[in-house]
């Protein structure tokens, strides 16, 4: 008995010792890695926001195979998101969101796993060079007052220093062969007819391209509101007119609908369009590449020596979460015609 009482006496004492021992490691685990792709910022930029490439490169995706994604509203640029569900005790369940964005310069996102209400924060630094981009690769995460999770983060910062390393060369192998970040929009321009329309209408402003995304998503749900409240129906899909293209942007999102509401409310309005002959850009890619389609419609007024009756307007004629890149998400740019 005495032996049992002294071996569970060292026991005890190496237990108590590595908790006191915890208590002295950092409660940040921090880890940064760096590379050179030979590429443009620009190119490494749009990789790095659109969170659909990220099984093509980020390690811990490729873990498990059978790992199932929950997309959120958006798969690219500031406020995109995605859920992770997994079985695999190395993967577990989580979420990352991009939280902010430096166009060509920093991506921050945020990362959350399992039931831990603790943020982890990574960032990619973007440096021009050369023909070049230099990229850093941050990541914090706060591992409490709880000495074993601290021992636990330092267990594992040498592992994930690893898969750091192991992802960054699979992004530069992918950009710089060709196989990630290097498509264009494609397009397609002709002569349509537009239909009288009854359009819901929600005038904003965006700070920047960024903001967007978010200031559209709250008009369109704005309007949604009192379509359902008054029973009516979408007559086509959800449309945007930028009536600047610059810091601030003054956009006004409509949707045409098939009745006309016997109110309106809040900051939702009600106007007519009449409808007449148009030129549509059938336009493939990022929205914050579709000045290209714009450019496009310019020349086509100029070679046909016709004019144009008001702002251009895009309809978005596909939902960004149904398809597997914004090069097959169909965006409509239509300029009426005097």
């Amino acid at each position: 008995m005495k032996r049992l009482l002294k071996i569970l006496g060292w026991l005890l004492a190496v237990v108590v010792l590595i908790i006191c021992v915890g208590f002295f490691f950092p409660a940040t685990v921090s880890i940064s890695r760096s590379t050179e792709i030979k590429a443009a910022p620009d190119q490494v930029y749009e990789v790095l926001t659109d969170l659909s490439t990220y099984n093509e490169w980020m390690t811990w995706n490729q873990v498990d195979p059978a790992m199932k994604i929950e997309w959120g509203a958006s798969k690219k640029g500031k406020g995109a998101s995605y859920k992770w569900f997994s079985t695999n005790r190395q993967v577990g369940n989580g979420s990352l969101t991009i939280t902010d964005v430096e166009p060509n310069k920093k991506v921050t996102t945020t990362m959350l796993f399992g039931e831990s209400p603790e943020p982890t924060m990574a960032s990619w630094l973007l440096v021009p060079g050369n023909g070049s981009t230099g990229l850093t690769w941050n990541l914090n995460m706060n591992m409490g007052m709880n000495p074993l999770a601290r021992w636990f983060g330092k267990l594992m910062k040498g592992s994930m220093e690893k898969d750091f390393e192991k992802g960054l060369a699979q992004l530069k192998e992918k950009i710089e062969s060709g196989k990630l970040g290097v498509l264009s929009p494609t397009m397609t321009i002709e002569k349509t007819r537009v239909g009288d329309m009854q359009l819901l209408t929600v005038m904003d402003t965006a700070q920047t391209m960024a903001d967007i995304g978010l200031v559209l998503q709250k008009a369109y749900g704005e309007m949604g509101d009192l379509m359902k409240a008054q029973k009516l129906e979408f007559a086509s899909a959800p449309m945007a007119t930028y009536l600047t293209m610059g810091n601030p942007y003054v956009i006004e999102a409509s949707i045409a609908v098939t009745g006309k509401p016997g109110n309106t409310m809040g900051r939702v309005k009600m106007r007519s369009v009449t409808g007449g002959d148009a030129v549509v850009v059938r336009y493939y890619g990022p929205y914050e590449k579709s000045d290209t389609a714009y450019a496009l419609i310019a020349d086509w007024l100029k070679n046909n020596n016709r004019k144009a009756r008001g702002k251009a307007f895009d309809q978005y004629v596909d939902d960004p979460t149904t398809k597997a890149s914004m090069y097959e998400v169909r965006t409509d740019i239509i300029q009426l015609l005097d």
